[in-house]
């Protein structure tokens, strides 16, 4: 019997008692979603998982009850050459620390459900740090509240640069998209709103002198990125984590090239199409 385990009081949940065995009947995939919708991150261990497995889980738990059509509508899965690792030669984000951020959070229609599998991991592993911009908002103080009501933001692929900047990865994108979306955004599948900004990827606010925009943003992320909100992922290999990636955000600390192997496999979609020009390049003060 498959048991739902709180990682935390807001959101984040523990998945005991899966058998992966592929396709999954109704009433597990109907138990899953409703954790996915409640709990916002799901993490399963110990799971022997290929990369169809992996896909098939993910794609899952966004789907509606009864659907069978694909979910994106016809837009690209990620293929089975997604990795962040340090070790895997042509890996996305192989060493340095990563700011809070949502994946693909600069795109007009980002990547709604993102999940990681560890593929090779040597101890002691460097954690996945996640937050949750719907607890974020149900929690933030009413005078923060009626502040950003009404206010939009810009995220962009392009460097933005603010506070505590050691070991950050830094990535250098030719032609950066970006996009504008509201401060408070409802969630498109569960409708719940929101607080959607990050240290990563919002450049600013629309609208306010950018030195006032800049003040609102520290005091949202102070709230937003307090350690006690936060879900700590301490990576073992056959895990699994599958979280929502419009309502929480990730994080890690330091990743060395030269440090313990930690290779996890990535997917993700709706994924956004990126031009050659829009892709990143990765350095860092290591």
């Amino acid at each position: 019997m498959i048991e739902i385990r709180a990682l935390g009081p807001a959101f984040g949940a523990q998945v005991i008692g899966f058998e992966p065995r592929l396709p999954l009947d109704d009433t597990t995939c109907v138990l899953l979603r409703e954790a996915f919708d409640e709990r916002g991150l799901l993490v399963f261990r110990d799971l022997d998982l290929d990369h169809g497995g992996q896909v098939y889980l993910t794609k899952m738990l966004i789907r509606k009850e009864g659907e069978v059509d694909d979910p994106t509508g016809g837009r690209p899965l990620s293929a089975d050459n997604w990795y962040i690792s340090n070790q895997r030669e042509g890996s996305a984000a192989p060493f340095g620390r990563l700011q809070f951020h949502a994946d693909g959070m600069w795109a007009d229609e980002p990547f709604e459900v993102l999940s990681l599998y560890g593929s090779e991991v040597a101890e002691p592993a460097v954690p996945t740090s996640f937050v949750s911009g719907v607890h974020a908002w149900r929690t933030l103080p009413e005078d923060l509240c009626t502040r950003v009501r009404g206010l939009r933001a810009v995220h962009t692929a392009g460097e933005v640069r603010r506070g505590d900047l050691t070991d950050v990865l830094s990535t250098t994108v030719e032609r950066p998209p970006s996009t504008i979306k509201p401060l408070v955004l409802p969630h498109p599948r569960t409708g719940a709103s929101v607080l959607y900004a990050c240290e990563q990827m919002t450049k600013g606010l629309v609208d306010l002198d950018p030195r006032e925009g800049e003040n609102l943003l520290e005091r949202l992320f102070a709230h937003l990125y307090d350690p006690a909100a936060r879900v700590d992922h301490q990576w073992r290999a056959r895990d699994l984590v599958v979280w929502d990636n419009i309502a929480i955000q990730h994080a890690r600390p330091n990743v060395l090239s030269d440090g313990p192997a930690r290779t996890l496999r990535k997917v993700g979609y709706p994924m956004p199409l990126l031009a050659p020009d829009q892709m990143p390049a990765y350095s860092s003060a290591r």
